[in-house]
């Protein structure tokens, strides 16, 4: 059984290394080779254990991590073309990003910014709210992590496993800086499908090392508009469709294709009145 246990953690963690450079760079045209080659093994058994692991295929990930990020940036860069966005994510050919959107999303990437489907479920309940908005560069961060699957209160059981992985190594787990990566927009993915981040800033002059679930990695500076937010669970959304799709097509300033984060004062995941006090970091650029 603890064989079993090792290998698994050990998948894991060879698993956790290849999304951190899917995500990284979210242009570039990855190959099972040169993945696989990066943690030592085999296309054949690396596409297994991706498999096993993710629920997805290695393409089939990155493609799907691919059309959701242009997805966003069609409906939060009106001013992009679709050639553009196309670019940015990795796609060289129009009517191969046009097919690969269509099969995804149902309908192609002219027709989406057409109809904007994420206007179904928007919610402006806080467009009056007063938004409380700096635009500076958000410093780097030494994190450990743990990837989750789902954006709903299940988020907590990532927070718990980083708990826990800080008791073991002597980290004061509440006096560390908590931010959480957004990888999926809950508007057009659903939300038992989105990917979010728990991470913990690291103390420094120590050494840390990947293990199991557990992964570590540099968060790097990011040129953000920063959003000093309160609430409760639930609230949050509210304020991201108000920023994204109000807020940003009127300001200066386009959205970048890194993921958007929260830094948390009071994380309403792990707070037994789910109650949240945060900096809700969202990567842009000048149009």
């Amino acid at each position: 059984m603890k064989h079993k246990t090792n290998t698994k953690n050990d998948h894991i963690e060879r698993v956790n290394e290849v999304l951190f450079y899917i995500h990284g760079d979210i242009e570039k045209n990855f190959g099972v080779e040169e993945l696989s080659s990066l943690v030592a093994m085999s296309p054949f058994h690396f596409n297994r254990i991706f498999k096993e692991t993710t629920g997805e295929s290695l393409h089939a990930y990155i493609k799907r991590v691919k059309l959701e990020h242009a997805a966003n940036l069609l409906l939060f860069n009106p001013d992009a073309t679709i050639t553009q966005s196309m670019h940015e994510v990795g796609f060289s050919s129009n009517a191969s990003f046009s097919q690969a959107f269509k099969e995804n999303f149902g309908v192609t990437p002219t027709k989406w910014r057409e109809v904007d489907q994420a206007n179904e479920n928007r919610d402006y309940t806080f467009v009056h709210k007063p938004l409380h908005v700096k635009i500076c560069s958000m410093p780097s961060y030494d994190v450990a992590y743990v990837r989750h699957k789902g954006y709903d209160r299940t988020i907590k059981m990532a927070w718990l496993k980083l708990q826990s992985w800080a008791l073991r190594h002597e980290i004061d787990f509440n006096q560390q800086r908590m931010i959480g990566l957004h990888h999926s927009n809950p508007r057009f993915v659903e939300t038992s499908q989105c990917h979010y981040v728990a991470c913990l800033d690291l103390p420094s002059g120590r050494k840390f090392y990947r293990s199991g679930e557990i992964g570590v990695m540099r968060i790097p500076p990011t040129f953000c508009a920063v959003f000093s937010l309160e609430g409760k669970y639930g609230d949050l959304r509210k304020y991201m469709d108000v920023i994204y799709h109000e807020w940003l097509p009127q300001s200066d300033y386009e959205k970048a294709s890194l993921p958007s984060f929260a830094v948390y004062r009071k994380n309403h995941f792990i707070e037994s009145n789910e109650l949240f006090d945060l900096d809700f970091c969202v990567p842009v650029r000048f149009k």
